[in-house]
C-alpha cells in the first residue's frame, strides 16, 4: 500500500469541477471519463469528498 492509496480526491481542488450560478450555485464534474452522465456534484455547497463515480477517486 502506497502513501497515496487512502487519499480521497477533493472536488474543490479539481480542474474538472465547474460552478454555475443559476440563482443557486450548482457544481458539475466536466471529466470526460466520468461514469455519471450528468456529472452533477451538488447544489449550494460542494462536499468535502468526491462522489463514488469520480474517475480520479482512489479506491
Amino acid at each position: 500500500m502506497g502513501l497515496n492509496d487512502n487519499i480521497i480526491h477533493n472536488c474543490t481542488e479539481c480542474d474538472y469541477m465547474k460552478k454555475y450560478d443559476y440563482g443557486k450555485k450548482i457544481y458539475y464534474c466536466d471529466h470526460p471519463d466520468r461514469t455519471d452522465d450528468m456529472g452533477k456534484l451538488s447544489v449550494g455547497k460542494l462536499s468535502d469528498e468526491s462522489p463514488e463515480w469520480c474517475p480520479l477517486r482512489k479506491n
